[in-house]
């Protein structure tokens, strides 16, 4: 009997030793290759935390102009926006400074932008999230009414304007399917965003008007009026 014990335990001793781990990591994951697929897309989950990012509103063209904005993040949640606004390049600017009919109606020709900044606050410290910033702004422009007529006049505009933007700002990292690692794919996954959103806020203009022929060129009318402002953003921007 002994003899018996003796053999059984020297043909299983070199087993033991030559077998694989039943429950070692890389068993598993040859049995569950799913474990290997779901540790490579959390890579891709991982929030970065970036402190700039810049984006531009490209549907500005066919409104009161585009509108470039730069970010710096304080926090995941507070940032610092400064933007610049092209307002002589928007298809709908000429509206915002209709005169009336018998005064030249549409301007004949405009040229002005804007500058302005204020805080974001971020809802979400996901890859997507909300927003809402507070946000002033100064614009300047001179607008020209019935060119080469007698009557011909123009007008200087300085307007502050004071609005909130909100909206949404769509990440791409969890909305691709993990792949190859490569450094394209990494750069839209973690750098690349969509903000779909508002401005809406009201505008203040303190304003002059002259006759361009007048020969002291001193203002003919001068005033102050208060209207609304608003636009629709949708900006493709960039984190880094």
């Amino acid at each position: 009997m002994k003899k018996i014990l003796f053999f059984l335990f020297f043909c299983m001793v070199p087993l033991i030793l030559t077998a694989e781990e039943p429950f070692s990591a890389e068993l598993l994951q040859k049995k569950n290759p799913t474990i290997g697929a779901k540790k490579q897309k959390s890579k891709f989950k991982e929030y970065n935390f970036h402190s700039w990012a810049i984006h531009s509103n490209i549907l500005g063209f066919l409104q009161f102009g585009p509108v470039v904005s730069l970010e710096y993040s304080i926090t995941r949640s507070l940032a610092l926006s400064a933007h610049a606004r092209f307002s002589s390049v928007g298809a709908l600017t000429p509206i915002l400074h209709m005169a009336d009919v018998d005064e030249g109606g549409r301007p004949d020709s405009f040229s002005g932008m804007a500058f302005g900044g204020g805080p974001m606050w971020f809802f979400d410290t996901r890859k997507d999230k909300a927003y809402i910033g507070l946000l002033y702004e100064y614009e300047f422009s001179d607008v020209l009414y019935l060119e080469d007529y007698y009557n011909e006049w123009s007008q200087d505009n300085r307007k502050m304007i004071v609005m909130l933007n909100a909206g949404y700002r769509f990440r791409f990292a969890e909305k691709l399917i993990a792949g190859p690692y490569r450094q394209f794919d990494r750069f839209i996954r973690e750098n690349l965003f969509l903000n779909a959103g508002i401005y809406a806020g009201a505008e203040r203009n303190q304003f002059a008007w002259r006759y361009t022929e007048a020969e002291d060129g001193t203002p003919d009318h001068e005033g102050k009026e208060v209207k609304p402002f608003g636009m629709i953003e949708i900006s493709v921007g960039v984190e880094f």
